[in-house]
């Protein structure tokens, strides 16, 4: 039963949040597929039963083609491995880029040869992020679970610089890794990475199975975090983040409730208002993003039902939590609703 929360109004005024002509930034799962079987994986890529209902290539040139309708700023090309669909990712790309948005993309890098990095460029895909997560090939494959993986990531960071395509790292921190972060740096900062994300271990997915193994005791965490401050106090070229995953569960309930500018599309074409939680407001397939927009998905985290899921998790600790009625994320099935086809945003009851 999903209910319109009215009880409290959101910190940024409504006629301000009526300005908004379209979403700010949307990510893609153009696959769930993958060639990886990472330790922490959130979503359990290359596992879900997400990847034998996904998109078809004619499926995707149409979302494409539609949201570019919505002039928004910024596209994501996620998964899984977005380069095991290669074709219609350079043709997707090449629309949203030729349309004025700024296109990224996250790989592992395995299969990014020259060739690819060169027809990635040609796409007009400007960012691309690649995972690095120590120093050695044995930490960094101890996580990724594939041989060969350290060495292939530094090749592809290095054939996407040489074709202009910003190289970025994400920086998984786990018990084992964690002491290498400053050796990281260095070796990025070699590399030419402009920029280095880190955020804490996700317990969600395949890291709720092997978090005994991954997530690091409180103590190294406060190391790293004073290292990252540290770092970026020095200012020297690169640019270090430290992420916080919870925050915008608390924004978004809290203070921007008619103002949501991030959408996710999962590969089977649900949309989503954030990753870690399991509940998705409509469905590609069904309508038009663009119809999903004129109907209010904006104001999506009005709902109370989104907002009580949300209020669940408070710290990284919570995403762990079993709540009876919620499904387990990446493990059960979504709670499916239809802005469109409920009326979530007309009624007061569904």
């Amino acid at each position: 039963m999903a209910e319109i929360d009215s009880s409290k109004s959101s910190n940024i005024p409504l006629k301000h949040a009526n300005l908004i002509r379209g979403p700010s930034q949307l990510s893609f799962d153009i696959t769930n597929k993958c060639n990886f079987r990472c330790l922490h994986c959130y979503n359990r890529s290359g596992e879900s039963q997400i990847t034998k209902n996904e998109l078809t290539d004619i499926e995707i040139l149409e979302f494409i083609k539609d949201i570019i309708k919505l002039k928004f700023l910024g596209f994501c090309f996620c998964g899984g491995e977005p380069l095991l669909r290669e074709e219609i990712l350079y043709e997707s790309a090449r629309l949203l880029a030729s349309s004025g948005i700024i296109v990224s993309l996250v790989t592992n890098g395995y299969v990014l040869t020259v060739d690819r990095a060169k027809k990635l460029s040609r796409a007009g895909i400007s960012n691309t992020q690649i995972s690095l997560d120590g120093v050695t090939p044995e930490t960094h494959e101890h996580l990724r679970k594939k041989k060969g993986s350290f060495n292939r990531a530094l090749n592809a960071i290095k054939y996407l610089a040489k074709e202009g395509i910003r190289p970025e790292v994400a920086f998984v921190p786990t018990k084992f890794n964690i002491h290498e972060f400053l050796e990281l740096v260095v070796l990025c900062r070699d590399l030419k990475v402009k920029e280095i994300r880190v955020q804490p271990l996700m317990n969600l997915g395949r890291a709720q199975i092997n978090e005994e193994e991954l997530i690091p005791t409180p103590l190294q965490y406060r190391d790293l975090v004073k290292m990252i401050y540290e770092l970026k106090e020095k200012e020297d070229g690169i640019i270090i983040t430290w992420g916080d995953p919870v925050d915008h569960l608390i924004r978004y309930r809290t203070l921007m409730e008619h103002c949501c500018t991030f959408f996710g599309i999962k590969a089977d074409g649900r949309i989503q208002t954030t990753p870690y939680i399991p509940l998705t407001v409509g469905n590609v397939r069904k309508h038009k993003f663009s119809e999903y927009w004129e109907a209010g998905l904006a104001k999506i985290w009005q709902l109370s039902i989104l907002k009580e899921m949300a209020r669940q998790i408070r710290s990284i600790p919570d995403f762990n939590k079993r709540i009876e009625g919620i499904p387990r994320v990446y493990f059960e099935e979504d709670v499916q609703l239809d802005l469109i086809d409920d009326n979530l945003l007309g009624r007061t009851k569904l």
